[in-house]
């Protein structure tokens, strides 16, 4: 019988798991091609049972890997110490421990919570699970409306494959020079401290010293500027450097910029990449305070989220990042009545199967909310639907964020995530 890839994971940890339960320290290992491996920290291969290779090529089939012991490998820390692993399994009267690390290509950034602290504190990660949903649209109105408190806010396009909060804030060619991804390419080989990467964004009806700053993932277009084959190369982790750290440098870069140009920033929003990719990871879990997580009410997109959260379990890190999380019910529309209630249902249906706690009797620590708990971050910020925003020209109509009835539909969303953002009823 052929073994596929999801039942040589679930066989390989079972067998993983028996070899731990003989008191060795296990690390099972996933390769990029789906492979496993074992690591297993005994001296030499004689303290293994002798047909453990071939009962891991008959838990994997074709995804079997090596066993590998301590003295097998040039750095066996790499691996037993690997601040990746997810810990699977532990012996509670003695020794014998099991983990798992995986070493994919696109996903490890998902399960690499960073620290809070003050310059991750003021960042907003805006991010749907699928696009299409207006988060740009939302990161440009809700920039708009915290500047004209008298904040300062600093907008950054990382959206590299389908860039588009640029264009609504500021034409084409009144861009920086450069963008995000001049300077995940240019740094990588030393020679991004002259970049020219943020400009300052007019807007109308600014209260006090409120500003509007732009980091865009492009910078201004030119002859001699090629987009494409600078994004070829972003991703790409270098020694000693995950993709996470050039992103943050990145985002500093511009804060540091703006902060030289006029002040630090108040508030910065980074408007995400949508579905699982490594940027999308890295905003949320390691650059970011606050993630606003866009959704429509489909299955496709609960799927979707239940897939992330899910993931957020099994690896341990769901109580770094829940709290950080609030969903956003986008394109509302206003002739279903029923459209928020469902919304809201199958919200905290993903939450209560994935990210909260189950409660006990008088657990009241637990991290759980019922379905009509405003505070719980499951409960959306509404975002009504609004036709005229479809195909929306901002050069033909550079004031559309102050049309009232486009205006009206943000009106919601934009004062209660003001108050999350800024911690006060503005």
């Amino acid at each position: 019988m052929t073994v596929h890839f999801d039942r040589a994971w679930s066989q390989g940890c079972g067998l993983a798991r028996e070899t731990a339960e003989q008191g060795f320290d296990v690390v099972l290992v996933r390769d990029m091609l789906g492979r496993l491996s074992l690591v297993v920290d005994a001296p030499d291969a004689t303290q293994l049972p002798s047909d453990l290779a071939d009962r891991l090529r008959g838990a994997a089939g074709a995804f079997a890997g090596a066993v590998h012991t301590a003295d097998d490998l040039f750095d066996v820390d790499l691996v037993l110490k690997s601040p990746d692993r997810v810990a699977l399994w532990q012996n509670p009267d003695g020794p014998g421990r099991l983990w798992t690390l995986e070493r994919g290509v696109v996903g490890a950034d998902w399960t690499r919570p960073d620290r809070l602290d003050e310059a991750v504190e003021r960042r907003v990660t805006l991010y749907g699970f699928k696009g299409g949903v207006g988060r740009s649209t939302a990161t440009a109105m809700l920039a708009q409306h915290l500047a004209a408190t008298g904040r300062c806010v600093l907008v950054v396009d990382l959206d590299l494959e389908s860039p588009g909060v640029g264009a609504l804030l500021r034409e084409t060619e009144q861009l920086p020079l450069y963008g995000i991804v001049d300077h995940l390419v240019e740094a990588a080989v030393g020679n991004a401290d002259s970049l020219d990467l943020v400009t300052r964004v007019q807007v109308p009806h600014v209260r006090g010293n409120g500003e509007v700053w732009l980091a865009p993932a492009s910078g201004k277009p030119r002859p001699e500027y090629d987009y494409l084959a600078k994004l070829n190369r972003v991703y790409t982790d270098l020694p000693g450097q995950r993709f996470g750290d050039r992103l943050r440098a990145a985002i500093n870069a511009c804060e540091n910029q703006v902060e030289r140009l006029s002040r630090k920033p108040d508030v910065v929003l980074l408007d995400s990449r949508a579905g699982i990719h490594d940027i999308a990871a890295v905003a949320i879990t390691q650059l970011s305070g606050l993630s606003l997580l866009f959704a429509v009410d489909n299955p496709q997109t609960w799927a979707g989220y239940r897939s992330l959260f899910a993931q957020w379990l099994r690896s341990g890190t769901a109580p770094d990042i829940r709290k950080r999380l609030q969903m956003v019910a986008a394109l509302v529309p206003a002739s279903d009545k029923n459209y928020l209630s469902n919304f809201i249902d199958h919200a905290q249906e993903c939450f209560a199967d994935t990210l909260y706690d189950d409660v006990g009797g008088g657990d009241t620590g637990a991290f759980n909310f019922a379905p009509d708990d405003q505070d719980g971050p499951h409960w959306p910020l509404p975002i009504l639907f609004h036709g005229d925003l479809v195909g929306l020209n901002p050069v033909a109509r550079p004031n559309w964020y102050a049309e009232p009835l486009i205006f009206a539909a943000y009106e919601k969303f934009l004062e209660l995530a003001a108050q999350l953002v800024v911690g006060e009823e503005l």
